[in-house]
């Protein structure tokens, strides 16, 4: 067995037809993605080269910068509520609290879910007229407080973020959970024999080794809040105004609705840059000292 996966050529045979799929699907799109962003294109007509006006008037278009903006909300709004709640109920289902696969399995399952099907219930939830909010604010006495939730410009955005968090939680709270399980339990007992909380037990022993997780983790939350499109298109498609645009419904809108594909393409190919730039913060900021010596 090691002779064999020894030899480059029997290695090769076996990554080739695995990298020729992520080729044809992957590498190739994107390129010709960049491609097209130079262009002026509705793919009706044939191509004109425009070189940077793309670029130039992507920065210039006010409608992009706010969903730009609302795209950044979503990312702090994101870490915000996923990681510090995730390894937060990780940790209280690693001490194995009663009920813990219970709630392991509850958390986890919005995650698994369909994005339209649960944009489509929240719609629902926030129906200003037969919402269960509203509904919910009225039956304990906070009826002054109902509104039409979507349709507010100053919180729709935080109202989608809300979503997300119920949806996603879970899904990174497998995540740091499963880290967890696989730190040395004689750490947890030595401290014990010490006399360590378990505040301090998680403060120097769980959350330092949870550290190369988390930077996985962040990339996550952060592309994943970058890339988010099921949720808005169907919850909001953007509106009211603008309020929860964001890139990727910016995107759909001036490829398939007006036709600007060159101009599409440009969206596409900074919001690849934004993502490749958040994979480079995220190893910075979660560095451990062992990479940093």
């Amino acid at each position: 067995m090691k002779k064999t996966f020894g030899n480059k050529k029997t290695i090769a045979i076996f990554v080739l037809p695995a990298l020729i799929i992520y080729s044809v699907f992957a590498l190739i799109p994107i390129v010709y993605n960049v491609y097209l962003s130079f262009f002026e294109t509705n793919l009706m007509e044939v191509n004109k080269f425009n070189g940077l006006k793309n670029y130039i008037d992507l920065f210039h278009d006010g409608t992009f910068r706010k969903a730009l903006l609302n795209n950044i909300i979503m990312v702090i709004g994101s870490l915000i509520a996923h990681m510090p709640l995730a390894m937060f109920f990780g940790n209280a289902i690693h001490r194995k609290i009663k009920g813990a696969s219970f709630f392991q399995t509850v958390f986890f399952l919005p995650s698994v879910i369909c994005g339209v099907a649960v944009g489509l219930t929240w719609t629902f939830i926030y129906n200003g007229n037969y919402g269960l909010l509203n509904g919910l604010l009225k039956a304990i006495g906070l009826g002054k407080y109902t509104q039409v939730w979507l349709s507010n410009a100053k919180i729709a955005i935080i109202m989608i973020i809300i979503v997300v968090m119920w949806q996603y939680v879970g899904y990174h709270m497998i995540i740091q959970l499963a880290a967890m399980r696989n730190i040395d339990a004689e750490l947890f007992e030595a401290a014990e024999i010490d006399g360590a909380t378990e505040w301090q037990q998680f403060k120097s022993i769980t959350f330092p080794l949870l550290k190369p997780i988390l930077k996985i983790d962040a990339v996550l939350i952060i592309t994943g809040s970058l890339k988010y499109y099921d949720l808005v298109a169907v919850m909001t498609n953007g509106g009211p105004n603008h309020a929860t645009e964001v890139m990727s419904t910016y995107m759909y809108y001036q490829a398939f609705n007006i036709l600007r594909y060159g101009y599409s393409a440009t969206i596409g190919v900074v919001l690849m840059l934004l993502c490749i730039l958040s994979v480079g913060i995220s190893n910075v900021v979660f560095r451990t000292e062992k990479e940093g010596r």
